[in-house]
């Protein structure tokens, strides 16, 4: 692993470095670092009920997919083993906990490639869109002892019940950038949320080539810039507010709102990777707090309804029309919103052409000693 002594002393950051990750507390980090975009959208958050319980919103959004994801359930004791660079067998574990996880065959050596999920003691994780540089080369004698980047969160559900045990137990455990077919070979382009039921939250990125543990004390993540980006833009929203300004006078005119909304007016209108992190900054905080899960579950819904992206509302031209021939264009939409109760283990998934969500839970595959793969598919009102 690499690291800039002199940049981390002249932040005062608290950043310790181990094998090849760092880890950084964001309360004291200035760093903008490169900026980035992310070429498909994704948009996660926590929310907490009045009995500070933990509840987890997400939303993928792609340019393709339909028919492609899947619940895939993993049984305690379940033995992982991917592959390291060079094809040979890499880290070989069990899983110390049953996972809930949407998959996807987006690596050529996984075809149930985990890109959201949660396990039976409460931890949980999204796969984000964030292309950044691939990790750096590992040494042959790593590679036993490696894991596909894009298996992180698949890792991190066997092995931990807390971010904290995460961040204590990443020794020893090398990742590397593989080439993902399905994303044109781009390698390992993510960054990835982790929650707990108790409420820790961290971001996991790649920089520099290793790496890098940020603290995350909004709960929220979207792509790219770099997370460190996303927190020092928000100083640009400290007059953020869900209090209404409904009276107001200008020199000598009063001005009076004819109905309630105005407070929403400062946030950003796009649904960019910026706008969406600092809309989902504002919803997550001002979530209104009940003492019912099932209602609180509800209240998130609508929450993540603010992220749900429509086809066609916004188009990428990747060619120009001809003579008989349209122009070609790519628009994201949201392939599925998940909610997650973190304390009870569950599992929602609402699909794009679906208006109900699909429920999942650890009790439904409690007699399972084999993992189980469901395609996701439309459920019928």
């Amino acid at each position: 692993m690499r690291t800039d002594k002199k940049l981390d002393n002249k932040l005062g950051t608290s950043c310790s470095e181990t094998n090849n990750v760092i880890f950084k507390d964001f309360r004291t980090l200035q760093n903008l670092g490169e900026r980035k975009i992310a070429p498909f959208a994704c948009t996660t958050l926590i929310v907490k009920d009045l009995n500070n319980n933990v509840y987890h919103g997400r939303g993928m959004e792609l340019t393709f997919g339909e028919g492609l994801s899947s619940l895939t359930y993993y049984p305690k004791g379940y033995k992982f083993q991917h592959m390291a660079p060079d094809k040979s067998k890499g880290l070989a574990y069990d899983a110390k906990y049953a996972i809930l996880a949407i998959t996807t065959p987006i690596s050529e050596f996984d075809p149930n490639a985990a890109m959201e999920g949660l396990n039976d003691a409460g931890l949980a994780f999204s796969l984000n869109m964030m292309p950044s540089p691939p990790l750096s080369d590992l040494a042959s004698s790593q590679y036993a002892n490696s894991v596909p980047y894009a298996s992180f969160g698949e890792w991190a559900l066997a092995n931990f019940a807390t971010v904290e045990e995460l961040k204590s137990g990443i020794n020893g455990t090398y990742f590397w950038s593989e080439e993902l077919v399905m994303l044109g070979g781009l390698k390992s382009p993510f960054h990835f949320a982790i929650y707990d039921k108790n409420g820790g939250s961290i971001v996991v990125e790649i920089k520099n080539g290793s790496l890098v543990i940020y603290d995350n004390p909004t709960g929220v993540m979207t792509n790219g810039p770099e997370f460190p980006w996303h927190i020092e833009n928000l100083n640009n929203y400290a007059h953020i507010t869900n209090i209404e300004t409904v009276e107001g006078q200008i020199g000598d005119i009063k001005l009076r709102q004819p109905d309630s909304g105005i407070a929403t007016s400062v946030l950003p209108s796009s649904a960019t990777s910026v706008g969406r992190f600092v809309k989902a900054f504002y919803y997550s905080s001002f979530a209104n707090r009940v003492n019912d899960a099932d209602l609180q579950l509800a209240e998130l819904s609508h929450i993540m309804n603010n992220f749900d992206r429509p086809k066609n509302i916004t188009r990428e031209m990747i060619s120009e029309a001809k003579t008989g021939t349209p122009a070609k264009y790519m628009t994201e939409f949201t392939l599925w919103i998940v909610l997650t109760d973190l304390t009870r283990g569950q599992l929602y998934v609402r699909l794009y052409d679906s208006l109900n969500y699909q429920k999942f839970t650890f009790e439904q595959f409690k007699d399972k000693t084999e993992s189980v793969t469901t395609p996701l598919v439309k459920v019928e009102c």
